[in-house]
Formats: structure tokens, sequence, C-alpha cells
């Protein structure tokens, strides 16, 4: 399996992924304010959404939207997005870089076994739900 790169939103912050940076971590580790990117801060989610999933890197958020917003849900499908989400957006630091580690390994087995499109939703017992179903 190729080595992953695990892209977190802006609603994930910039914490975890730069503490995940400084690790060896098995992926690589991407963030939306990373000024590399290039990415404007009032983005539509669609445009980014479709521009990391045409690189095929995974999402990880605390966006539900993703799930519920009909555009949103259009560009991964159009673009065979990967995304998690994770429950605990309001959660301090520590817990959010505890259950993205606790997941980990189911999400890079998904993602090696699903065929994309999927989102899927990481909750507080670290169990992972599927929450649509592309056809």
């Amino acid at each position: 399996m190729a080595q992953l790169t695990i892209f977190f939103d802006r609603c994930t912050g910039s914490a975890v992924p730069k503490l995940l940076q400084n690790t060896r971590a098995p992926f690589i580790v991407e963030y939306q304010d990373d000024k590399k990117h290039g990415f404007a801060q009032d983005l539509a989610d669609d445009k980014w959404l479709a521009e990391v999933s045409q690189k095929r890197w995974i999402v990880v958020s605390h966006d539900k939207r993703f799930h519920t917003d009909s555009i949103a849900i259009e560009a991964v499908r159009q673009h065979n997005g990967r995304v998690f989400y994770l429950d605990g957006g309001s959660s301090v630091k520590w817990d959010k870089l505890r259950r993205f580690a606790a997941a980990y390994k189911k999400i890079a087995a998904i993602v090696e076994t699903e065929k994309p499109p999927f989102i899927y939703r990481v909750t507080y017992a670290d169990r992972i739900i599927r929450v649509v179903k592309f056809k």
C-alpha cells in the first residue's frame, strides 16, 4: 500500500496536524490552513473537497455538514472523495489527537479496501460508521 496523505480541514484546526507532522506518523500530514496550499479562508467546501479528492488525499474533519450538505456530498461523489469526520469538534486538542490516533488503523483499512467515494463518522466510542451511501 502506498503511503497515505491525511488532509485535515479548517474545522479541525492546525494544532493536531502540526503535532502529527512532528512525529513519525505512517502517513503524510497536510492541513487546509497551511499557506502552501493557497486555500482562501472563505473557500467553499465543495471547491477544496474537489481539489483534495483529486489528489487522492484522505479528508479528516469535524464538520458533520459533509453528510447533510448536498453540494459537499456531490463534490465528494464526483471526485471520489474519501472523508472521515471525528465527533468532538469542541474537544480539547488532546482528545482530538487521541480519537484520530485510535481510529487511524481502521481508517487506513477502509481506505485500502473500500472503493471511493465514501463519508464515515468516527464516534466518541471510536466506532467508524458510514454515513453516506453512494451508488
